[in-house]
């Protein structure tokens, strides 16, 4: 029996011998849908972006708020957190400039570069405006964990507005969370 060779073909080969593609309006269309597609998308990409930025700044200060309690338990001394102005604590309770976070071993709330240890320093948040009440511009954890005074705001805005703001609420008792609205069920204020 004989049988005849058999050709292995390309996928893009068909019978009349000549390569298949895109045509000129074919791909026109396809950029019309892409665009399109990226038109109405970017919004939206944008928009998880945003969250994604603001999500990052709350866990950072969350997590700078556990760690100063954690510490002022280890060293059993008044651990400080207060707005960072130039390596010392500032006036404003305007946060988004970073923070300083130190061991307070005269109890005056203010850093003394010769006599207080800095555990950390947190550096300017860009994009983001994160302000606390201002009758609590600095977060004092005693040795117990516990953080005098009475519950703290802080709330984290960007070019959003109020709609998308949030805060965390730090507790007498050290705890943090974080919260979407007020508890009245209103926005949070971006000023």
């Amino acid at each position: 029996m004989i049988t005849e060779k058999s050709r292995a073909r390309s996928r893009f080969y068909n019978r009349t011998g000549v390569s298949q593609g895109f045509t000129l309006i074919e791909l026109i269309i396809l950029l019309a849908i892409i665009s399109i597609l990226f038109r109405f998308g970017m919004p939206a990409f944008q928009d998880i972006m945003a969250n994604n930025r603001m999500t990052t700044q709350i866990n950072v200060m969350v997590t700078s708020f556990n760690l100063a309690r954690s510490e002022a338990i280890k060293r059993n001394r008044n651990v400080v957190l207060c707005p960072n102005s130039e390596g010392s604590c500032a006036k404003q309770p305007h946060w988004h400039n970073g923070w300083l976070m130190f061991v307070d071993n005269n109890f005056d709330r203010e850093f003394d570069d010769k006599e207080e240890e800095i555990i950390h320093i947190e550096a300017a948040k860009e994009n983001i405006e994160i302000i606390s009440s201002r009758y609590r511009r600095r977060v004092v954890f005693h040795p117990l964990g516990t953080s005098a005074g009475s519950n703290a705001s802080y709330v984290f805005c960007d070019q959003r507005g109020p709609s998308k703001a949030r805060a965390i609420i730090l507790s007498n008792g050290g705890r943090a969370r974080v919260a979407a609205k007020k508890s009245d069920g209103k926005a949070w204020k971006c000023s």
